[in-house]
């Protein structure tokens, strides 16, 4: 009951000291003309509308929205440009994924869907559609998967040899599927010539958290174990998987019982977890290699961001491969970036 206590006290102080998310970085008046300063990060959809940029540390920060400015780029990391996209979106600030006969870019609208472009010097902006969801008709349900951007990319390639075995291989658009796609092009098009991958050196985040949890057992499994909850500590690493979302990660955690008579668990799968400065959001799903895939795991909860350290609460709700609910995992913890 302290730790509950001494964590919230922590998360209602912390509200007090957080500040936004500054990084070095430059904004680009024209192509030519460089500002150097510093650059409020927020969400992918946030930084498509607008930059809000400042020259030094306690100056008043001027928000720039596309038709102003030509692009920014945050110091070793994500360079966005302004580009008129259609006349539903008008113009946006584009992740420029990669500079070279083929440009790509990449924008996520705020509902965190993935929008991919492609532009050649003679060939205006063009979005690489695709979709993959299931669709239930006819009380049938099966998997659509939408490839106008296979023929897109077969159009604006279409001057070199040597690309269409690799096109027909796609199995669907992601960073690293176009940004190497873009590559073997401006290679077979320019020869010694070299392209611009933006973003390459962008370290992946590495998360470590230390938890305390109660493991409330249902009651089918109450009567199993004849008591009702069992504590535990648990400590993770998360692996940030940047290429599909820089918000979504690979967990592998150790988890131990305070008591002998329960085994440990090793949870693992993925996680959401919302990096902005403040009140964020987290959402997760893992199995237990310990039970050999018998328990599943799906939680849900809040946390609070300040610096690199993220205060944390979840709730877990364990479940057997028989679909049977074994118990409810409330849980406070801190959570430490790495790098």
């Amino acid at each position: 009951m302290r730790l509950k206590y001494t964590l919230l006290l922590i998360t209602i102080a912390s509200v007090t000291l957080a500040q936004n998310e500054w990084k070095p970085g430059y904004i680009l008046k024209t192509q030519q003309d460089t500002v150097w300063g510093s650059l409020l990060n927020k969400k992918y959809s946030k930084n498509a509308k607008s930059i809000n940029f400042r020259t030094n540390e306690g100056e008043k920060e001027t928000s720039f929205v596309p038709s102003e400015i030509y692009g920014y780029r945050f110091t070793n990391g994500k360079y966005y440009v302004s580009k008129y996209v259609d006349s539903t979106h008008g113009m946006l600030f584009l992740e420029y994924l990669i500079n070279g006969e083929l440009d790509a870019y990449f924008y996520r609208d705020k509902y965190g869907g993935n929008h991919y472009y492609i532009e050649k010097d003679s060939l205006k902006l063009r979005e690489l559609k695709y979709k993959n969801e299931m669709i239930y008709e006819d009380g049938k349900t099966y998997r659509k998967k939408t490839i106008e951007y296979k023929g897109v990319l077969d159009f604006y390639t279409r001057d070199t040899e040597g690309l269409k075995k690799d096109i027909s291989n796609l199995s669907g658009i992601d960073h690293k599927s176009l940004v190497s796609f873009a590559k073997k092009y401006h290679e077979l098009s320019c020869g010694d010539e070299s392209c611009i991958e933006y973003g390459k050196d962008v370290k992946r985040k590495l998360l470590f958290s230390v938890d305390f949890g109660n493991f409330s057992l249902s009651s089918t499994y109450r009567s199993k174990y004849n008591r009702d909850n069992y504590q535990y500590i648990s400590a993770s690493f998360y692996f940030q998987q940047i290429e599909r979302n820089e918000n979504l990660f690979f967990l592998i955690g150790f988890n131990q019982f305070l008591d002998d008579k329960k085994p440990i668990g090793i949870p693992f799968g993925i996680e959401y977890i919302d990096l902005q400065p403040g009140l964020g959001f987290n959402g997760s799903y893992a199995i237990d290699l310990a039970s050999f895939f018998l328990l599943h795991y799906f939680g849900a909860g809040f946390h609070y961001k300040i610096g690199n350290l993220i205060l944390q609460t979840k709730i877990r709700i364990a479940g057997t491969i028989e679909l049977e609910i074994a118990g409810v995992q409330p849980s406070f913890g801190i959570m430490y970036s790495i790098r």
